[in-house]
């Protein structure tokens, strides 16, 4: 939740930077609303900068001199990312909720099927609404394991957010596996894998796969965009490019990179060396790809 806090009380420019960091630095998800004012203001650029040099961050860009549908379609990209619902079965509880915290710590809003159950609402009701829910604003992760992969009400889950056209991410425990015909259903869609004991380490980097997966892929997650076999990628409006974004795309040779882009770290395409980025002229891309020795291709229209 956003934290709005007043600093006509601080006269000494330094105080009031030293508290703007520690609020950066407790907060993993930013919106820089981009202006000439914006750009001209020494506050803000100190912002962006710092945000940079930080690791883990998420931003996210608003053209204020855009029209208003616009800057509401990109208000609703950011929320669409936020709310997660976690199908899995009740012997799978204690994993449940590590996975759950950590997603918290993401600032992700994060619901269970045990949530929902203990609301007021009729069991079946709650657990409708709260599926549609993240898969309008959000995703559902189904917890696959022994015991979930036969559950009829994992299943049931399952129908629900496919029903919802919600976005699906499979986390494999183990050597557990969905029947066939739930992955039919479900679509190519390459699911994470952990093991059935997994430390905070490896948690840690299962969610961060799960956050990139959500954000730098299409919104058909389940068709349009598989990721063993995409061999070119459309950026919707993000900021940034994390070292894990491509990771498991191994057939990709094309990436359009979007104007709102404003940094990418310096290993984005080390699994892929011959990659062409496309992108528009005087954009933070190209310059990246002259610096890195990318390929790259100046469209006309912006991405």
């Amino acid at each position: 939740e956003p934290l709005m806090f007043y600093l006509k009380c601080l006269s000494d420019e330094n105080e009031i930077e030293e508290l703007i960091k520690r609020e950066i630095d407790e907060r993993d998800w930013f919106i820089y609303a981009d202006s000439k004012n914006a750009r001209a203001s020494k506050w803000v650029r100190t912002e962006r900068e710092y945000i940079e040099r930080l690791t883990g961050k998420k931003v996210f860009t608003i053209d204020l001199d855009e029209d208003v549908a616009k800057q509401l379609e990109s208000i609703g990209h950011i929320a669409s990312q936020m709310k997660v619902f976690i199908a899995s079965s009740r012997k799978d509880g204690i994993l449940q909720s590590r996975i759950k915290e950590k997603l918290l710590e993401r600032d992700m809003l994060v619901i269970s099927d045990t949530d929902a159950i203990e609301s007021d609402q009729d069991w079946s009701i709650a657990i409708s609404h709260t599926i549609d829910e993240a898969s309008r604003n959000g995703f559902v992760i189904v917890l696959i394991t022994e015991a979930s992969a036969n559950s009829p009400m994992v299943r049931s889950e399952i129908e629900l957010a496919l029903k919802c056209g919600g976005k699906i991410v499979p986390v494999y425990v183990g050597k557990a596996r969905l029947s066939s015909e739930l992955l039919h259903k479900i679509g190519d869609v390459q699911g994470v894998h952990i093991s059935e004991t997994p430390d905070d380490e490896e948690l840690c980097r299962i969610v961060e796969h799960i956050l990139h997966r959500v954000e730098f892929y299409d919104s058909d997650f389940r068709n349009s965009v598989s990721y063993r076999s995409a061999r070119s990628i459309r950026l919707p409006p993000i900021s940034r490019i994390d070292d894990l974004t491509f990771f498991d795309c191994d057939n990709l040779e094309c990436v359009y990179i979007p104007d709102s882009v404003i940094y990418i770290t310096s290993n984005a395409f080390e699994d892929h060396p011959d990659i062409l980025v496309k992108c528009s002229s005087g954009s933070y891309a190209e310059s990246y790809c002259i610096r890195q020795g990318i390929r790259y291709e100046l469209i006309q229209e912006q991405v």
